[in-house]
């Protein structure tokens, strides 16, 4: 509800700050599209209005008024821009009345239903329909000032859930957080170094307002949002005594943050960080220059990727195992095996190959089911995972197959393959009563000098399997 355009004719833009104001407009507005765009990026609310004054106003005071200088949206239609538009060129006047103490949530105003707004205030209701009893209404009025000294100077409205809740008070934080750093970058921007150059601080600032946030000037932090203390788990007056300031970081990933020649990396980085409890977080973090009360500065920011990190760790870990087996898969070894190869040339150590499958599996299979065989491979597997070196691998290469990786090993492969069918033999004694399961061996070693590639070293273990296999008499 835009309420009722108002001419203005008071004398506000001839204050000299306002002049700053007025000649970088096109700076203030690019400050307020990078705002209501972060938030519609980063939060729930599909829709968001910026509005800045032109003086200060008080909140609660029906005398206290101003008009509206610039204004920024993102997610409204193109009727809704023009009625703004439309009041706007006719002076619209917000009065301090509308920020009124019994609809205050911390920083922020919230209007159930606009019960209690003033009906010039600057919003353009939900086209949405809200179901939820308990959610948010089309009606709903959720106001975030910037505030400068106890006085508003602007505010940001915001709308259309996606999830069609009511802000918890964890976003509405982010929010007002979001705010506080705009009304620093704007305010500063004019009285210190104009708007345009308070457009770089604030881009970059905007953009943190939901993450971790420092500010460093001589290695040491001079600015740190409450984000930032909540991820390192340290207290603000902590946290702006450090210096230097990278002694939160891993000490092995240090170099990726700093260079101590050159300054910050550049890009954005993904890294360790200790928190004040001692626990390892990893951090995906950006550096970036900017002028900082008047000097020259480094605005690091952070958010924590922690679970990210882990999940995408297990998820690759699960792309690289056999899920029935938890032995690492063909497609492991097809990736690793050349790596492994090379390795061996480089520092001319012998690497072998062997190859493996179950004599007789087929009868588990035929006269107990599949599902008896299937716990017979994970059994085996198990069994196998037990007689390896921890620089030994394993696949299980198909079926009943297996491929052993055994670097540095030539002369007691025999031995290797005893101890190995010595092993499973008992384990198929113990759970396999009545069944002869039994595993066979063939193998082939790359030594220095050797022309072979893998595929010739896999079919040398295959083919000695092969024949060690039709000697006995069986088949595969």
């Amino acid at each position: 509800m835009l309420g009722e355009p108002v001419r203005d004719e008071s004398p506000l833009l001839e204050d000299p700050v306002m002049e700053d104001y007025r000649r970088e407009w096109g700076a203030l507005r690019r400050i307020l599209l990078d705002l209501v765009e972060g938030i519609v990026r980063r939060t729930p609310f599909q829709r968001a209005i910026v509005s800045f004054y032109g003086e200060p106003i008080v909140p609660g005071e029906y005398g206290s008024k101003t008009g509206i200088i610039e204004y920024a949206s993102s997610g409204l239609t193109w009727e809704e821009e023009k009625r703004i538009l439309s009041a706007l060129s006719y002076g619209l006047v917000v009065s301090g009345e509308r920020y009124r103490p019994e609809w205050r949530i911390g920083d922020s105003y919230f209007y159930p239903e606009g019960e209690g707004l003033p009906a010039s205030s600057f919003l353009i209701e939900s086209r949405r329909i809200f179901i939820r009893p308990d959610g948010w209404h089309s009606r709903d009025a959720l106001l975030i000032p910037f505030w400068d000294d106890g006085k508003i100077i602007g505010q940001v409205s915001v709308d259309d859930p996606r999830d069609g809740l009511r802000p918890g008070r964890d976003l509405i934080e982010g929010l007002e957080e979001t705010a506080a750093l705009a009304s620093i970058a704007i305010r500063e921007g004019c009285e210190l170094e104009r708007i345009s150059e308070a457009h770089r601080t604030f881009r970059i600032l905007a953009e943190s307002a939901m993450t971790g946030v420092l500010i460093i000037r001589d290695d040491a932090v001079r600015y740190v949002n409450a984000r930032a203390c909540e991820i390192l788990g340290y207290p603000r007056e902590e946290l702006l005594a450090l210096n230097p300031w990278w002694q939160i970081v891993h000490p092995d990933d240090r170099p990726a943050v700093w260079d101590r020649g050159e300054g910050p990396s550049d890009g954005a980085k993904t890294l360790r960080a200790i928190r004040r409890d001692g626990r390892m977080i990893w951090l995906a973090v950006g550096h970036h220059p900017l002028e900082y009360r008047a000097g020259k500065a480094i605005a690091v920011q952070f958010f924590d990727i922690t679970e990210r990190v882990k999940t995408e760790a297990i998820l690759r870990e699960k792309a690289l195992r056999d899920p029935l087996t938890g032995l690492l898969n063909r497609s492991y070894f097809e990736d690793a095996i050349q790596t492994e190869l090379k390795r061996s040339q480089r520092y001319r150590r012998p690497l072998t190959l062997m190859m493996a499958d179950l004599a007789r599996f087929k009868e588990i299979n035929d006269r107990f089911g599949h599902q008896e065989g299937d716990r017979v491979l994970a059994g085996i597997a198990g069994v196998i995972r037990t007689q390896l070196r921890e620089s030994d691998w394993v696949v299980r290469y198909g079926g009943d197959e297996f491929l052993f990786v055994l670097p540095e090993t030539a002369l007691d492969v025999e031995r290797i393959e005893a101890r190995l069918a010595q092993a499973i033999e008992e384990w198929c004694e113990d759970n396999l009563p009545g069944a002869r399961v039994r595993m066979d061996f063939g193998w082939t070693t790359w030594t220095p000098g050797d022309t072979r590639g893998i595929e010739e070293l896999v079919h040398g273990a295959d083919e000695m399997l092969y024949q060690k296999k039709k000697t006995a008499g069986e088949t595969r």
